[in-house]
């Protein structure tokens, strides 16, 4: 019975590590060749109360390994309270630059 027990769970470890390396490989479509440098450019304008939780989702997706980019956030017009925001995520380090 305890062997029976053992295997169910080593059988279900194996199970959900062939599922979450699954996914690693169907959730990385984006492969950068050797000499290739991948930037995202969010081109905010006017008001954006949203642009935290945009990097934050694309900051997600680069730790995660998902994603091999870096963020620029391009000043096409934004508010102040946007250009606050976006100059307090570029000090946390959060982004690269913004134009």
């Amino acid at each position: 019975m305890i062997i029976d027990i053992f295997m169910a769970a080593a059988i279900s470890a194996a199970i959900i590590l062939l599922l979450w390396l699954l996914r690693g490989v169907m959730l990385t479509p984006v492969k950068k060749g050797k000499n290739q440098k991948l930037t995202v450019t969010l081109r905010v304008t006017g008001p954006s109360p949203e642009l935290e939780s945009t990097v934050d989702g694309l900051l997600w997706l680069i730790r995660n390994g998902t994603l091999p980019a870096e963020i620029i956030i391009e000043d096409a017009g934004m508010d102040s309270e946007t250009r606050q925001a976006a100059e307090l995520l570029c000090s946390r380090g959060a982004i690269i630059n913004i134009r």
